[in-house]
């Protein structure tokens, strides 16, 4: 059994002037990745993707000495909804989810059981994430980015201590396509466009494996390769230039030639 990982720093390029406090616990047969995290002058909490072992999650957050706000999904495949029905019963407080992960979700012991696992079936969704608005609660602001290709529904929770990427982009790897609804192209066009267009030293917090950052994955991720070149004024990693159009300045740094030919102009 993993022990919790606990982090309460503040982050360039997130939210500066605040403190966030981060508890990750890896759960569950498939290791998925369950998020607690709240602004550390606050008691309101959310707790990210609680897919499995509902009485570490609980306890876990009991030890935070906060209390819980919401239930937020980056996507609805079984490793990450698993123990939503249990911490729903012990706190009645909305669950978040994308519209277009909701059929998945609405099978979810289904699709447990199919892996010969029990899974309890989950509550229905009260609240919608929009991709484009705020999700906000208390101190803690979170910008919803859509990221589908691993599934329909998925998307990217950016701000207080990184950006929250389900199982978009792992660190060296990215999420599988293979399962229902899963296009790799789409996979690949949304971690271009909605994450590494995200600040280089933004820390990802995946739904499986180890926590990375923008700039590691632009430099490293194999998966990437070839689809990405850096700012050469600031370094951030920015789609390959399009010879058919504009493509403006860098939206990191703002210079107005991050190519260095005028291409972009």
């Amino acid at each position: 059994m993993s022990s919790p990982v606990v982090s309460g720093r503040s982050v360039p390029g997130g939210h500066t002037g605040r403190h966030f406090g981060l508890v990750r616990l890896t759960v569950g047969p498939f290791q998925s990745n369950c998020y607690i995290v709240g602004p550390t002058s606050g008691r309101s909490l959310i707790v990210i993707d609680p897919g499995d072992e509902p009485d570490r999650i609980q306890g876990a957050i009991d030890a935070t000495g906060g209390e819980l706000a919401a239930i937020v999904l980056t996507h609805a495949h079984l490793d990450h909804v698993g123990a939503v029905a249990a911490i729903k019963r012990r706190w009645d407080v909305p669950i978040w989810l994308h519209a277009a992960g909701l059929p998945l979700y609405e099978q979810a012991a289904e699709h447990a059981a199919a892996f010969g696992l029990t899974v309890e079936q989950p509550p229905t969704p009260e609240r919608e994430l929009v991709p484009g608005e705020l999700f906000v609660v208390d101190n803690l602001e979170l910008e919803i980015r859509h990221t589908p290709g691993h599934s329909p529904g998925s998307v990217t929770l950016v701000g207080g201590p990184g950006a929250f990427v389900g199982d978009a982009i792992f660190a060296g790897s990215i999420g599988r396509t293979d399962l229902p609804g899963g296009e790799p192209q789409t996979l690949i066009d949304a971690i271009v466009s909605e994450i590494m267009s995200l600040p280089p030293q933004m820390r990802l917090f995946p739904g499986h494996g180890p926590e990375t950052t923008v700039a590691a994955e632009g430099a490293t991720n194999p998966f990437l390769t070839g689809l990405l070149e850096p700012c050469l004024h600031c370094g951030a990693p920015r789609p390959l230039r399009n010879t058919g159009g504009k493509a403006g300045p860098c939206s990191h740094c703002a210079h107005p030639s991050p190519h260095g030919d005028g291409s972009e102009l």
